[in-house]
């Protein structure tokens, strides 16, 4: 019989969750640790489709990256995500910046998507270091140079997005910062590592502003299209440990936002 305390002490033994951001809430959620668990459906966010699809499936544990619960709550209504898994006897797991951090996450999973299209070396330099040999994103030389709007164009193309926001740096990009999710607040540090653009999401006004006036390019392919990756490696991953429990994607994992092109 394998439990959900099992599944999370497997996790916690290959992304321990002692390394995460002080400002984060990764870990064990909601639901019942001692709970028997055949099905599991990994997904970026838990949201209401989400938990409607793990209902239809009959699993007992969503492992998702983003946390269901991020801020304290004070209140848990019946309608809303954490009070609808408590009623349905679904836990959830979330990783967060411990998968962001990790040799077999996010930084992985993006190297392996952009490495080819982009032609990345294969040695790195950490971006922002945490401790304990991990880092928050990666800084790679190219192999050859790429123009600001060729690299743009690879990068939505490897990551399949529906649209791309990109600043036109003033030289070629010789060597480019790659960090999943959010990586506003990365921007100058990757151009005191020496990088010549940034890949990630979330960047605001004033980024495209000061990156252009340094010329320094960045290439905002979003946040969910820069960590969707999270569902597939984390499916391949309990797939492999635990091959008698039925591990799936989240159909209903989909990006929030809508696009008019």
């Amino acid at each position: 019989m394998t439990t959900v305390r099992d599944i999370y002490d497997f996790i916690d033994s290959v992304i321990p969750f002692s390394t995460q951001e002080g400002w984060d809430n990764s870990g064990f959620l909601a639901g019942d640790p001692e709970m028997e668990v055949h099905r599991i459906i990994t997904a970026l966010d838990i949201t209401n489709n989400v938990i409607d699809e793990a209902i239809s499936e009959n699993a007992e544990l969503i492992v998702s990256h983003h946390p269901v619960i991020f801020t304290p709550l004070k209140a848990v209504m019946a309608g809303s995500p954490v009070g609808r898994m408590i009623r349905a006897e679904i836990s959830a797991i979330c990783t967060h910046t411990p998968f962001d951090m990790s040799p077999l996450g996010m930084n992985k999973g993006l190297y392996d998507l952009l490495s080819e299209p982009l032609g990345l070396s294969e040695s790195f330099i950490p971006l922002e270091e945490t401790g304990e040999g991990l880092s928050v994103g990666r800084i790679y030389e190219l192999k050859a140079p790429l123009s600001p709007e060729e690299a743009a164009k690879r990068a939505k193309a490897a990551l399949g997005c529906s649209a791309v926001r990109f600043s036109v740096g003033g030289r070629e990009i010789r060597k480019i910062a790659v960090s999943s999710g959010s990586g506003g607040s990365f921007v100058g540090l990757a151009q005191r590592k020496g990088a010549d653009a940034l890949i990630s999401g979330d960047f605001k006004h004033d980024a495209f502003i000061n990156s252009g006036n340094d010329g320094f390019t960045i290439i905002d392919c979003g946040h969910f299209h820069t960590e969707r990756i999270f569902c597939g490696i984390m499916k391949k991953l309990l797939s492999e440990a635990f091959p008698d429990i039925t591990v799936t994607e989240a159909k209903s994992c989909t990006d929030p936002a809508g696009y008019i092109l």
